[in-house]
C-alpha cells in the first residue's frame, strides 16, 4: 500500500521592474492513490483507504465480477471463477464481489479465506445485513464450533432472516442442529427480533474493519493517514467508557476512532480503537487500545496495546498474532533536539531505540493478561 501523501508547490513570482523580488507562495493539497496488492484484499483499513481515492476502475471491476460469476455460477470453474473475481476486488473492491468470494471458498471448504471475505462484507455495508450472519454461522458449524454458530445464528435472526424452514433442513448447518446450540439459537433469535439494544451492538462491532493476522500496529501514522481514520460517534458511548467522560467534560479533547477487529472467538469479541488528543492536531500521540467484550457487548476487559498517551512516554509496536497474542515492543523517540530543552512541538521524530518488550494474552474469558515486560539495559 501507498500511504497518502501531500505535495506542496512552490510558486514564486517577480512583481515589476526594480521593485524588491517578492513570492507568492502557493500550498495546493494533492493525494496521491492509495495502491493494493492481494496482500491488502483482507486489510479493511488499507482497502477504506484505496475506497477514497478520486479514480475508480468500476466499469473494469464489473467486467471482471460477471465473468467470475459465469465461471463460477453457470460453468462451475472455481479456478477460474476464483482469478476473475480477486483481479475485480483489486481494481475496486465491492461487497458484492466479497460476498461471492465468500460463498466461492465456502464451496471449496477454504472456511478461513471465506470468513475474511464476509468480513469484508460486512464492512463494506452489504445488504441484506441478516445474510452474511446466516452465512457465517454456517462456516462456524461446517467448522464445528457450535457455540459460536449458534451465536451467529440468532444473530441473523434478530437481524432479520426469516426462512426457518430452510434452516432447518440447510446441510451446512448439521452440526448446530445436532447440538444443544441450535434450539437455544431459535429461542434466543426469535424472542430478541424486536430487540433493539442487540442490533445496536451488533451495528458498533461491525464498523471496525477486519484485519489479516498477524498484523504489526506500526508506531507512527501520518496526520493525514489519522485523518482518514473513521470517528467513533459518542452515540456508542455506552461501549467505550472515556468516551463518556469526554461527553459531559467542559471541553470535549479526545477523538476515538475505528481501527480493527482481530479475534473472536465463542466467548468474545476483541476489537482495537485509537484515541488522539484533538487539541494538539498532528503532534498528538495516538494509543491504540484494544478492547474485549461478551456477545451482547458487555466489556470484560481492555489495555493500551500500541502507540502511546502522552509524548514522553516509549512507544508500543504491537504484532497482533493468531494465537490471541499481542507482542509489544517499547521505543524510546529519538527527536531531532532534546526535547527537554525544546518541547515536542516542531520537533522532528527522527529514530527509535528499543527498551524493552513485553506481551498481552487474551484468555479464553476474555480478559487481558499483561505478562512482565523486559526492559533492555542502557
Amino acid at each position: 500500500m501507498r500511504s497518502l501523501l501531500f505535495t506542496v508547490f512552490v510558486v514564486g513570482i517577480l512583481v515589476s521592474c526594480g521593485d524588491p523580488v517578492q513570492e507568492i507562495i502557493t500550498v495546493e493539497k494533492v493525494r496521491v492513490p492509495v495502491e493494493i496488492s492481494e496482500e491488502d484484499l483482507f486489510k479493511g483499513n488499507v482497502i477504506t483507504a484505496f475506497l477514497q481515492n478520486e479514480t475508480k476502475f468500476i466499469k473494469e471491476a464489473n467486467a471482471f465480477f460477471l465473468k467470475g460469476i459465469d465461471s463460477y455460477r453457470n460453468k462451475e470453474d472455481y479456478d477460474s471463477a476464483a482469478y476473475y473475481l480477486r483481479h475485480s476486488l483489486l481494481k475496486e473492491p465491492t461487497a458484492k464481489a466479497y460476498f461471492e468470494f465468500g460463498n466461492l471458498n465456502m464451496d471449496l471448504k477454504d472456511y478461513d479465506q471465506a470468513l475474511k471475505a464476509y468480513g469484508m462484507v460486512e464492512q463494506l455495508g452489504y445488504k441484506p445485513f441478516s445474510q452474511i450472519l446466516y452465512n457465517k454461522s454456517c462456516i462456524h458449524s461446517l467448522k464445528g464450533e457450535k457455540e459460536l454458530a449458534g451465536r451467529y445464528l440468532e444473530y441473523a435472526i434478530q437481524a432479520g432472516y426469516n426462512n426457518i424452514e430452510h434452516l432447518n433442513r440447510d446441510p451446512d448447518l448439521k452440526e448446530l442442529r445436532e447440538s444443544y446450540y441450535f434450539q437455544k439459537a431459535l429461542d434466543k433469535g426469535l424472542r430478541g427480533m424486536s430487540n433493539a439494544e442487540n442490533l445496536f451492538w451488533l451495528q458498533f462491532k461491525n464498523q471496525f474493519p477486519k484485519v489479516d493476522l498477524p498484523a504489526t500496529i506500526e508506531t507512527h501514522m501520518t496526520y493525514e493517514e489519522s485523518e482518514a481514520l473513521e470517528f467513533i460517534s459518542f452515540d456508542y458511548e455506552k461501549y467505550i467508557a472515556e468516551m463518556r467522560d469526554e461527553k459531559f467534560s467542559r471541553e470535549v479533547s479526545k477523538g476515538f476512532y475505528y481501527y480493527a477487529q482481530p479475534y473472536e472467538n465463542e466467548n468474545f469479541v476483541a476489537v482495537v480503537y485509537i484515541v488522539r488528543d484533538e487539541f494538539m492536531g498532528e503532534y498528538a500521540p495516538l494509543t491504540y487500545r484494544l478492547a474485549t467484550f461478551d456477545h451482547e457487548g458487555t466489556l470484560i476487559d481492555k489495555a493500551d496495546i500500541g502507540g502511546h498517551e502522552l509524548l514522553e512516554d516509549p512507544i508500543k509496536r504491537a504484532e497482533l498474532k493468531k494465537n490471541f497474542q499481542v507482542d509489544v515492543t517499547l521505543l524510546e523517540a529519538i527527536h531531532e533536539k532534546d526535547p527537554n530543552e525544546h518541547g515536542y512541538y516542531d520537533n522532528k521524530l527522527v529514530d527509535t531505540r528499543e527498551v524493552g518488550k513485553m506481551t498481552y494474552r487474551i484468555e479464553k474469558n476474555g480478559k487481558i493478561i499483561e505478562e512482565e515486560a523486559v526492559i533492555a539495559s542502557k
